[in-house]
Parts: structure tokens; C-alpha cells; sequence
């Protein structure tokens, strides 16, 4: 009994099973906001800076294994980062923005043409418990030019202007 026990001993160990490999996002869908990527000035459209005034900046880059877009907007009052994937287990675009007021945004959406549209809520003024429905618009202008249009819904089923503002590739320098 000893020596089949110790004969037993020295067989080997059955493998490890091989853990999958995380999930790929290099397909298509997954790039379908690649062009809002790189290092940009922003300033409202139609608006030129005033003499001494610097655009904002806003850097959107690549992370985690190539699967998430990752903002991080500056302006003199206001800083935000938001973080923007492909969700395949909804089969939609996602993108939380939050900010230096405290505020969080949450978007769904997709691509429709040469844009990207989302829609969500955003915080209605100052209260904490206000929300207000928002439709977000990325048009995809040039390679050096991005237009995003936000609008909120109004009770009448109307939509108005939030803000309209104008990416502008920077140079390298």
C-alpha cells in the first residue's frame, strides 16, 4: 500500500487549464470613434479667442488593451475626463464624463453615418436630484476637425442648444 501510494505520488500533475484570453477590440466597431483620438484645442464654434486667451485642451488616447477612449479636458474653469468603449454586451457605445463641478454625465449611442450620437442625462443646474435628457453629436468634419454638438430636450419635445464646439488638431511642436 506504501509503495502504490509513493508510485502515485510521482506521477505528474494533470495541467492547469489555460485561462481564455481576454476578449480582442480590434474589431471594426471598436474603432468606430478613432477619429476623436489625438491632442486638441477647443473653442466654440464661430467663436475666435479673445487677445491673451488660450483654447481649452482636450487629449483623448487609447487604454486598456486598445478598448477604451479616455478624455481629459482642460479649460480655465472647468477640468473633466471621461471614459468612452464599445459595450458588446449591449452592442452600444458608452461614455461617462464627470468634471471639476462635481457633475457626472452618462451617454449611450453608436454611430450613425459619419458621426457618433449619443443620448443621456446630464445634471440640470445646481440640484443634486435634477437631470435633464441630453442628445450629443460628434461630427467627424476632417482629419484635423471634430464638431461636438450637445442639445438638451425640452418639455415641448423640442430640442435646444447646450453648447456647440469646435476640436481642432493641434500641431506637433
Amino acid at each position: 500500500m506504501i509503495l502504490a501510494m509513493f508510485l502515485w505520488s510521482l506521477q505528474a500533475a494533470p495541467p492547469a487549464p489555460q485561462a481564455a484570453p481576454p476578449p480582442d477590440c480590434s474589431a471594426a466597431v471598436h474603432r468606430q470613434f478613432d477619429f476623436w483620438l489625438g491632442t486638441w484645442d477647443v473653442m466654440p464654434n464661430g467663436a475666435a479667442p479673445a487677445p491673451g486667451q488660450k483654447p481649452a485642451t482636450n487629449v483623448i488616447t487609447r487604454a486598456h488593451g486598445d478598448c477604451v477612449l479616455v478624455e481629459q479636458y482642460t479649460s480655465p474653469r472647468l477640468t473633466g475626463m471621461s471614459v468612452n468603449l464599445y459595450d458588446r454586451t449591449r452592442g452600444q457605445w458608452h461614455q461617462t464624463w464627470v468634471d471639476s463641478s462635481g457633475a457626472a454625465h452618462d451617454y449611450w449611442g453608436g454611430r450613425e453615418g459619419d458621426r457618433m450620437v449619443f443620448h443621456g442625462t446630464t445634471p440640470a443646474g445646481t440640484s443634486a436630484h435634477l437631470r435633464m435628457r441630453v442628445r450629443l453629436t460628434f461630427f467627424h468634419e476632417s482629419a484635423d476637425r471634430v464638431r461636438q454638438f450637445s442639445e438638451r430636450l425640452n418639455a415641448d419635445g423640442t430640442w435646444s442648444v447646450n453648447y456647440d464646439l469646435i476640436y481642432t488638431r493641434r500641431k506637433p511642436s
